[in-house]
């Protein structure tokens, strides 16, 4: 047996100690591909709600996602916080519901998301007030993060965060933690400020919600061109759904790995088919690390 392949046995191993795989040979191939041919044919892509972020606090609360970080602050009117609030008692268990197909819950969420961006619309705010917004509400990262960030920096791997929440937010909250790089790029949805005004007064097209993430929208992107000829992808979700963010891309492999925050027993089987490799309880981002640290050790 070869080096490589002794190094990456002893890998899945490793990851086996900390997380969940079902179709070991199968994931066995792909991380030997991925370690053999580098970090110069790697690229990563990733969510940002409760994948980058943790879903519980060290409280034990839920971590704010991007568009509670607005719906949390101080500077917007109670009489939106309502209407916010309103919808997600609404639509938040479509999104989860189990017993409507994507293709029902999809209308539903393409009028969430434009009813939640109209409401916002509605509140005149600026730039700088994302800034004081971001800052006024702390986001815990998942630990681990700044690791493998620092790391796609070093080794110049491109990372796309892929999000169906507030662009805008989720640059500042990279950006306040000094972890927005020159090879990082965000798919979300990003607000619109008028020039003369400086107010958000629309949003970009495209709209982006849970059920329509498709790297296909980074066609045309100078980010594309870092990436069209990379073909080991890691993908790293929290949500089944996610896994639609390496779509419309040609890739050779892609490496899935899945967080799953909770409700463990209930939906384990499911991300076990789903996800080449699935971390339970919210964990860290060793899982992922550990496989950078083996392509490094190979280099």
């Amino acid at each position: 047996m070869s080096s490589v392949l002794e190094k990456t046995q002893k890998l899945v191993g490793n990851l086996q100690q900390l997380s969940r795989i079902r179709d070991v040979e199968t994931t066995r191939k792909k991380l030997l591909k991925i370690v053999e041919e580098g970090f110069a044919n790697l690229h990563i892509i990733c969510d940002y709600d409760g994948t980058i972020t943790r879903f519980f606090n060290s409280k034990g609360e839920r971590n704010p996602a991007s568009h509670s970080i607005l719906s949390r602050s101080s500077r917007l009117t109670r009489e939106y916080k309502i209407e916010v609030q309103k919808r997600v008692d609404y639509y938040y268990p479509i999104e989860v519901s189990t017993t409507m197909t994507k293709e029902e819950k999809t209308p539903y969420m393409v009028e969430w998301w434009e009813q939640a961006h109209e409401l916002l619309m509605g509140q005149k705010i600026n730039r700088e007030d994302i800034k004081s917004m971001v800052a006024e509400t702390d986001v815990e990262l998942r630990p681990g993060l700044d690791v493998l960030i620092n790391e796609c920096k070093s080794k110049n791997v491109p990372f796309l965060v892929f999000s169906a929440g507030l662009g805008d937010v989720i640059e500042q909250v990279l950006v306040s933690k000094n972890l927005f790089h020159p090879n990082m790029h965000i798919v979300s949805n990003k607000m619109g400020f008028n020039e003369k005004t400086g107010i958000c007064d629309h949003f970009k097209e495209p709209m982006i919600h849970v059920f329509n993430k498709s790297e296909v929208m980074i066609k045309g992107t100078p980010y594309h061109a870092t990436i069209e000829n990379r073909t080991n992808v890691i993908l790293l979700g929290d949500s089944t759904g996610d896994l639609q963010m390496s779509a419309g891309i040609h890739h050779d492999i892609c490496l899935s790995i899945g967080f799953l925050n909770d409700a463990i027993d209930e939906n384990l089987d499911v991300y076990l088919r789903t996800f080449d490799i699935v971390v339970l309880g919210d964990g860290p981002m060793d899982v992922v690390n550990l496989i950078l640290k083996s392509v490094n050790e190979h280099a």
